[in-house]
């Protein structure tokens, strides 16, 4: 095994690793959940503004509150996004066994941290 390799290596037991890749199966499967759930609400906002538009009252608060609420949809839904990719990057490394070691550092990741965070890419001190 190479040096750098060696650096990266997880220093989880192989129980621990089984335990960190249920929970983030879990989350994965949560976060799946959530962003169908937010693609349905951005829709039916689109199909509300478009019940509205196409009515003769064109008040522009409800043109605004439509917007606002689509904005945050589709800032929450990306949100979701790029935390599935993180969680499916975990897993990866859990099979690669370089889960659960900085990947700025180099050293292991608080397990505290991992079992709040168990996608964390990054140690508390080295966090970007």
């Amino acid at each position: 095994m190479s040096e750098q390799k060696e650096k990266y290596r997880t220093p989880l037991s192989d129980e621990e690793l089984e335990h960190f890749r249920t929970k983030l199966e879990k989350e994965k499967a949560e976060t799946e959940q959530e962003i169908e759930r937010l693609k349905s609400s951005a829709e039916s906002i689109d199909k509300n503004a478009d019940d509205r538009q196409s009515g003769q009252d064109h008040h522009p608060g409800d043109v605004a509150s439509d917007t606002q609420m689509k904005k945050t949809s589709f800032t929450l839904l990306e949100k979701q996004r790029d935390k599935l990719q993180k969680i499916e990057a975990a897993l990866e490394r859990i099979d690669m066994e370089t889960y659960g070691v900085c990947l700025i550092t180099g050293k292991p990741i608080q397990k505290e941290r991992l079992e709040a965070m168990p996608y964390a890419m990054h140690s508390v001190d080295a966090k970007p």
